[in-house]
């Protein structure tokens, strides 16, 4: 209410004030025009008088001034220059200007003086001056009449709109002290179950929506926080540091469900554009390949959690990884930091790099290699928080550079150097401990960490050489292929797309239920979406009993009342030779770890894989055919 009389009060104000500036501007040069035109009368009437010399008639001329009241004083003068006549006539004569001034009308100390010439009529001979000053009651009373006008306005315009925002300010303030009192209600009791009610479709009603959908996430993580904290409470007494480290994977693996579920659409969406768009301009190919590459990311660090203090396991995947490809990948993607940095410090970050040409492919996982590079060039930039250097080099160590170490073999090796604080011996000897930080309170102590797991995991070395107040250099050592047959180059082959199928796709996320049967579709498949467990059961039934059974189904494991393993079995009982495909967001351990049942088919983790889905529906065959 505020707002909008303040609004219409300073509308109504500056209305006001434009009018009474013209009024102003105008009636200044009415006026000059009206005294004007008066000082010719008067001084063409006075011809005769000053010819004559008769100062009689000339005071009976500027006694007619008496009809206007607003001319306050006149005089006229002779052409030496001496007052002949005055009005009022009982005036002292110090009253008025002891000489004439130059002709013309002006504003002089709030009031209009001007000095006019008595001219013969029949010809151009001077015979004096004629006097005027006039006072500015005229429009003073003029402001007076307006500005009450004004004000009456601007309080009855203001009457108006109290009354009117006091009825409407209801529409907009009753949902948000709904709000308001929703939030109340959830900071006092911490109960993050009540919902604030919603009183229309419109922008409060989506605002209201948005905060029953916030409320929702909180209520769901909090439970989550709740009982992961619970389980780190009971074992935090008997835990050493490695137990700490499995804790944390087991506290991440409670979320990894929803994260995999939330990165799953975007992953199969941006395979799809990539694989079935060839039109793409080079800078949305760029871009979406990065953006798959940070859902990979997501999707191995979410799955590396759980595993973060064990050796890597045989099944694991190597590939070929171009380090100097992906130094180039891990500058762009750490370069904002740099100028953030920058803009809060003041220092200024020279970054460069060196990088060994040509320089060999080394087995490892590109996502795990980046991120250990990122955190390390994270670590170089606090170092030198307050302006510095910092190097990232590529190199092949020989056998004999490695320290002398007897029965060297070359690695490849990677190293971030910087100009920074340095560490002393004891850091040094400790900084790869977990949980170990000398950021106080902003680090984790999991950085170095992570990167000294990732080696082991890769049967690689990491070398650390630091001096206070001369930086540090931390030096990864990968082993290099002996020959060039271990690199496992893929074949640049074109994608297989099984033969159509007819598909039941079973899972209660709305979002990823679209964008999977979106990718089958696309692929040629004719896909019946379930949005539950149920759903699915009797959409299966239903299309067996018609006579059109489905050549396998997808469904997702984990799904509120009947879920995936409820569905493969009624599945098999009703038709034992469709296959059962299940999805999981606790990723491709779950066989190993969480007993499934004989009727599923095959596990696929998410973010699902359109290469893995095609792998497992080329072994279907079509019931009808």
């Amino acid at each position: 209410m505020a707002i909008i009389l303040g609004t219409s009060g300073v509308v109504l104000l500056l209305t006001c004030a434009t009018f009474l500036t013209y009024e102003f501007a105008t009636f200044k040069q009415t006026s000059l025009r009206q005294l004007s035109t008066l000082g010719e009368v008067i001084a063409t009437n006075s011809t005769a008088a000053l010819a004559f010399d008769n100062q009689t008639d000339a005071t009976e001329i500027l006694g007619a001034l008496k009809a206007e009241h607003h001319v306050v004083a006149a005089a006229l003068y002779d052409r030496q220059g001496n007052l002949f006549a005055q009005y009022p006539a009982n005036a002292p004569a110090t009253s008025f200007p002891p000489a004439p001034q130059a002709d013309g009308y002006r504003f002089e100390r709030g009031r209009l003086i001007g000095y006019a010439p008595v001219v013969q009529v029949q010809g151009s001979q001077r015979l004096g001056t004629l006097y005027l000053q006039s006072d500015m009651e005229a429009m003073y009373e003029r402001f007076r009449l307006y500005g009450g006008i004004a004000l009456l306005v601007v309080a009855g315009a203001s009457i108006v709109a109290y009354i009117l925002s006091g009825k409407l300010q209801r529409q907009i303030s009753r949902p948000i002290l709904a709000l308001a009192e929703t939030a109340q209600a959830v900071s006092d009791r911490r109960d993050y179950s009540v919902r604030a009610l919603k009183h229309g479709k419109d922008e409060l009603g989506l605002l209201t929506d948005a905060f029953n959908h916030m409320l929702e996430q909180i209520e769901e993580r909090n439970l989550e926080l709740q009982r992961a904290y619970d389980d780190l409470r009971q074992t935090q007494q008997t835990i050493l540091q490695q137990e700490r480290l499995r804790a944390l994977g087991q506290m991440a693996s409670g979320i990894a469900h929803d994260i995999n579920n939330a990165i799953s659409p975007a992953s199969i969406y941006v395979e799809t554009l990539l694989e079935k768009e060839p039109n793409l301009s080079k800078r949305a190919r760029d871009y979406l390949t990065t953006t798959q590459r940070a859902i990979d990311d997501v999707a191995q660090t979410v799955s590396r959690l759980r595993e973060f203090s064990r050796q890597r396991e045989p099944q694991l995947i190597l590939a070929p990884v171009n380090l100097n490809e992906l130094v180039g990948q891990v500058v762009d993607l750490t370069r904002a930091r740099w100028s953030d940095m920058q803009q809060q410090r003041g220092g200024s970050i020279e970054a460069k790099t060196e990088l060994a040409e040509p320089l060999p492919l080394i087995l490892g996982v590109e996502s795990e290699i980046r991120e250990a590079m990122i955190n390390l060039i994270f670590n170089a930039v606090d170092a030198v928080a307050d302006g510095g250097r910092i190097s990232i080099r590529t190199r092949l160590f020989s056998p004999g550079l490695l320290s002398g170490t007897p029965g060297a073999v070359a690695r490849v090796g990677v190293e971030v150097a910087d100009s920074g604080i340095g560490m002393d011996d004891e850091t040094r000897r400790r900084c790869l401990e977990p949980f170990f930080s000398t950021k106080g309170e902003r680090g984790t102590g999991l950085g170095l960490a992570m990167v000294y797991g990732t080696m082991q995991r890769h049967n690689g070395d990491i070398e650390i050489d630091s001096t206070p107040g001369q930086g540090t250099t931390v030096r990864l050592l990968f082993p290099r292929p002996t020959v060039a047959s271990e690199l496992p180059f893929p074949l640049d082959t074109p994608p297989f797309v099984p033969r159509p199928l007819r598909l039941l796709l079973v899972d209660d996320d709305v979002v990823l239920l679209k964008s999977l049967a979106d990718s089958l579709r696309s692929d040629g498949h004719e896909v019946v979406v379930a949005g539950g467990g149920q759903e699915g059961i009797d959409a299966f039934l239903a299309a067996l009993a018609a006579g059109q059974p489905f050549a396998a189904v997808i469904t997702d494991l984990g799904m509120p009342e009947v879920d995936g393993r409820k569905v493969a079995a009624a599945v098999k009982s009703a038709a034992p030779g469709t296959p059962v495909f299940v999805l999981t967001g606790w990723g491709r351990q779950l066989g190993a770890e969480v007993s499934m049942p004989s009727q599923v088919d095959r596990v696929l983790g998410k973010p699902p894989k359109l290469r893995e889905l095609r792998e497992a529906l080329s072994s279907v065959r079509n019931p009808l055919s």
